[in-house]
């Protein structure tokens, strides 16, 4: 039977040492330009990052100002729909004023009328009945104008 470890057990092979193809002069030249390019990259990177920023603070004030106009707007918009509702009010109103005023004038009317044709019993009778649907009339046209 052959046995299988977990662990190795041979030691690693000693690392050798890679001979430089150039010389000294040459590698120096080399690690020089390597900082140069690794120093411009970090300005050019430290120049990206703050345009960055800069376009930041302009999507965010755009978003802001973009906000405030919604808002605004909204503000108007309901400003706009009250006007309008309030102008319907007045116009219903004075519609149901007129109504009121024409009712008033026409119970007198009946009342002459009903007092001519029939003897005063009669008359009485009939005045409360025309009354009783003109108040139910004028009830109803009188709570919305509470609630505004």
């Amino acid at each position: 039977m052959t046995r299988v470890k977990a662990v190795a057990t041979s030691k690693p092979a000693a690392k050798k040492v890679a001979v430089p193809m150039k010389k000294t002069s040459v590698l120096a030249r080399e690690a020089q330009a390597a900082k140069k390019r690794l120093l411009k990259l970090r300005a050019d990177t430290k120049k990206a990052i703050e345009a960055a920023k800069r376009e930041v603070a302009k999507a965010a004030e755009a978003a802001k100002a973009a906000a405030r106009f919604e808002k605004q707007a909204a503000k108007d918009k309901a400003a706009a729909k009250k006007a309008k509702a309030a102008g319907a009010k007045k116009a219903t109103a004075g519609k149901v004023a007129a109504k009121k005023s024409a009712a008033k004038k026409a119970v007198p009317d009946n009342k002459v009328a009903a007092k001519k044709a029939a003897p005063k019993e009669a008359a009485v009778k009939a005045v409360t009945k025309k009354r009783a649907p003109a108040k139910k009339v004028v009830a109803p046209v009188a709570s919305p104008e509470a609630a505004a």
